[in-house]
This record gives C-alpha cells, structure tokens and sequence, in this order.
C-alpha cells in the first residue's frame, strides 16, 4: 500500500488568495477499521476543504474562498454536493463577491484532489458512481500518524465558478445622446418607409438614448409607446377636420402634456 509522508496534510490544505484560515476543530480520531484481510475500512465521517475558485476545472484557477464542511460519507454524493452547494452561498455575502459577483455554471460539479502532488488536470469531478471509490482512494494515502495529527479524515475539493454577467447599463437621457437616438430613429423610418408622429418620435428618442449603448431600434410594445401612437393619430384627425371647416376661419390653441412634456398646436373651428 502506498503511503505519501506525514507532511503532505499542511500542503494538502494549503491554499491560495484570500481563503483566511480554518476555524473548525478537529474531530475526535476515529478508531482505525480494519477489513478481514487487514485493509483499512473507509470512516463514516470526513472534513472537507472546499475551496471555491473563479475559472474553468482543471485550468490554472488560483486562490479563492474556503469554507470548511462536515459530512457522513454514507450519505453520498448528492447530500456532500448540496453541502457544498449551500457553502457557495455563504461565500456570496462576502465583500469581495459583492464588489465582483460570481455564479454558478450550468453545470455545476464537485471536484476532488486525490494526492497531494495532483495538478489541477487531475482533479476528480465527483459523481454518484465513483464517489466512496474517490474518497476511498486519498484515505489509502493517509498513515495512521496523519490521522493522528489532524484529528480525522480531511480531503480537498474544489467548486468552479464564473463571474456573473454584468447587468446592462443604462444611461441618462442627456442632449447628446437623444440626438444619437434622433439619427437612428430617422434611419429606420427611411428604410421601413414611414413617418412617427411627433410625440411618438420624442418618445422613442428619449427611451432609445437611456439603452445600452448598441442596442439595435425597435418599437418598444408598452403602453406609453402605445399611448404616445394614439395622441399622434387623434391629433392629426384634429387636423384633417381643422382642414374641412377651414372656411370658418375659428381658431383656438391645444395643449396637452404627455409624459413630462408639453404639446401644442392650433385647432380651427
């Protein structure tokens, strides 16, 4: 049976970045069990080091969080997973995940460091199926003298993660930018061949400076673009009776305010 020296369980939990130390006490040792033919039996409990760490298994991620967790290996993979998984969202409310957010991949997976001298290509992604194997593999490695000193069975593992999608940034509506929306305002009423309204162009000027910068035009389908259509086609209805009773040469003034803006025009009668 192979055995790694005594010194590896200090290197084994070493870890880069601002990880800060353990703050679990060892456990009692676990009385040594051994099978019929003098092989040692797998414990039914461990300590794991998780340390979660932003970029892709078996790359060059370095550094990250660590928080340390407590299991009974004969619950299995899916309960230590969710352990780990409740693990990262302590590691959320930390100040430098909340300067720089981080999120879980689509496919979220535990990773395991089965020697001390594994490189992170060698890191075991953790499923149902080789779960005790994997344990029982780096408890192989470990001398009773191991067990001694660190108070029981402790292994690594590793959670990946990326850094969250920044939310798009919205801007203020200044001049410079609403003239920018103006041009591409006008450039999709020349290739669709029609003509907004007044109060509809204003409107869509003002929404389409506040986007994101490279948002493509588009006529948003909400009420107030909906509202804004209506005024446009009640006001130039006004204007078509204002051009059939003309003759009566009556004139008055229209004033209407539209979402925080002013319209006016003269009406004849």
């Amino acid at each position: 049976m192979r055995t790694e020296p005594s010194s590896q369980v200090a290197s084994d939990l070493s870890v880069q970045g601002d990880s800060g130390a353990s703050t679990i006490q060892p456990w009692p040792v676990e009385a040594i069990r051994l099978a019929v033919d003098g092989s040692r039996l797998l414990p039914h409990r461990a300590e794991a080091v998780l340390v979660v760490r932003v970029g892709e298994p078996h790359g060059r991620a370095r550094g990250g969080w660590r928080k340390d967790i407590r299991f009974d290996i004969q619950e299995g993979y899916a309960v230590f997973k969710e352990k780990c998984l409740s693990k990262f969202n302590e590691v959320l409310s930390t100040p430098k995940a909340v300067k720089r957010p981080i999120q879980l991949p689509e496919n979220v997976g535990i990773y395991l460091k089965r020697a001390r001298n594994d490189s992170q290509e060698k890191y075991v992604l953790l499923t149902p199926d080789n779960f005790t194997a994997t344990l029982h593999h780096r408890w192989k490695l470990l001398t009773p003298g191991d067990l001694a000193r660190i108070g029981d069975f402790r292994v690594e593992a590793f959670l990946y993660v990326q850094r969250a999608t920044p939310p798009e940034q919205f801007h203020r509506a200044a001049a410079q930018r609403i003239q920018n929306a103006r041009v591409q305002r006008m450039a999709y009423e020349a290739t669709n061949s029609i003509a907004f309204g007044a109060i509809t162009a204003h409107h869509l000027d003002v929404i389409h400076a506040r986007r994101p910068d490279g948002t493509a035009f588009e006529i948003p389908s909400d009420n107030t673009t909906s509202q804004a259509i209506a005024l446009d086609q009640t006001r130039e209805a006004m204007h078509r009776d204002d051009d059939a009773s003309e003759s009566t040469r009556q004139t008055g003034v229209v004033t209407l305010k539209f979402n925080g803006c002013l319209w006016r025009w003269t009406s004849f009668h």
